[in-house]
Parts: C-alpha cells; sequence; structure tokens
C-alpha cells in the first residue's frame, strides 16, 4: 500500500524568504520613484502604468526577488465623488468608511511570488475610469493573458498589447463592465429562513438587510 505524507510548509523552497522591509528596499532602490506601503503585514508596492513592465520584469529576473509566479491580477473600481459607507454592525462589522475622490480609478493588482523563497507582495497600478487603459504583461508572465481579459471583461480597462483581449466571461454581446460601481445594478428577490427576505440589489435599503 502507498503511504502519503503532508508536504512541510517548507516543501521544494531552496532559500528563505525575504522579510517585508528588505522586498521593498531591493524596489525602491532600483526604483526611487515606486512607493512601497506595509499594512497588516502584507506589502504593497504602487507603481505608475508607464513603469509597470520594466518593475515587473526585474521582479522575475532579480536573483533575490525571483518573482516567478504572477498568482493573480484583479481589479478595483474607486468612482468619483463623495462616498459613506455605513457601519455594519449586524453583517461584516466594518465601520463607518468616508473617502472623496475628483477623479474615478480602477486599481489593477498584481500578485506576484516567489516559488523559490515563497514570499509574495502585490504591485498596484491606477488608471482612469473614464478611459482605463495599461501596458499588457503578458510578455512578462504568459499567466497575464486571461487575468487581463477578465480585468477587461469586469473592469473595461484596455491592455495595450495584449494578444486577444477579447471577454472571458461574459457574452460577446454584453453591454458595459458589471464590476464598475457604475453599472447598473439588478437581481432577483432573495427568500431566507425565518420569513426573512432580501429584494435585488436595485430595491435594496441596507438598512432593511441589516434589520
Amino acid at each position: 500500500m502507498t503511504e502519503f505524507s503532508v508536504p512541510t510548509r517548507t516543501h521544494g523552497l531552496t532559500r528563505t524568504a525575504l522579510p517585508l522591509d528588505g522586498l521593498a528596499a531591493r524596489i525602491t532602490d532600483r526604483f526611487p520613484e515606486v512607493e512601497a506601503t506595509e499594512a497588516y503585514g502584507e506589502l504593497t508596492l504602487h507603481v505608475a502604468p508607464e513603469h509597470l513592465v520594466e518593475v515587473l520584469t526585474f521582479c522575475r529576473d532579480d536573483e533575490e526577488l525571483d518573482m516567478a509566479l504572477l498568482s493573480d491580477l484583479s481589479g478595483v473600481h474607486w468612482p468619483a465623488g463623495d462616498h459613506i459607507i455605513e457601519r455594519q454592525a449586524s453583517t461584516t462589522g466594518w465601520p463607518e468608511y468616508r473617502v472623496s475622490r475628483e477623479q474615478g480609478m480602477i486599481e489593477v493588482l498584481y500578485i506576484l511570488r516567489s516559488l523559490t523563497r515563497n514570499h509574495w507582495f502585490r504591485v498596484s497600478v491606477a488608471t482612469p475610469d473614464d478611459a482605463p487603459q495599461l501596458p499588457s504583461v503578458t510578455e512578462v508572465f504568459t499567466t497575464a493573458n486571461f487575468h487581463e481579459r477578465e480585468v477587461f471583461d469586469f473592469f473595461g480597462v484596455e491592455f495595450a498589447g495584449h494578444p486577444d483581449l477579447t471577454r472571458i466571461l461574459m457574452p460577446d454581446d454584453c453591454i458595459g463592465h458589471p464590476h464598475r460601481k457604475d453599472y447598473p445594478l439588478g437581481g432577483v428577490d432573495i427568500p431566507y429562513k425565518n420569513d426573512k427576505f432580501i429584494p435585488p440589489p436595485d430595491e435594496r435599503d441596507i438598512r432593511e438587510v441589516i434589520d
């Protein structure tokens, strides 16, 4: 009978992970224009669109960083205007959140990981939401192909140089990009046990959901 063992956390690793400050210094020393922030034990590098390809190439090829894997690429829409999200005491527990922006932005996040050291960080790039465009990184990471198509499909970001920038999940004849916050809401009634009822999003009052 074949015996199986559970791999350890260090299985397959050949070198030790760099600390977050070491990762940040390695990149900001090479690219002084990159801003590094650390929160909740995670490192984020804020990069301008014109430097994106060069920074990701350096992260991949640098011997100390060795970020061989683009493990994820996703987007977030931050629309312009004043936004107040009330405290969600009985659902998520999130506190009140207030933000104001003159220019709406699409933030695209690239999650890079080293397969030999197992350290990771995210690269954040922002583009205006009225004409979102970024350079494609498919020449740096092949896996970016489908990731960029998904961000294009859901957020409308045009990735210049992508070999086949077409929708990947929504129908080809779909109008708009459904993960943008200016996309019209819609949905169906949702019944729950104990006679609780949640109306579709376009008819929903957040107080009604919480209560």
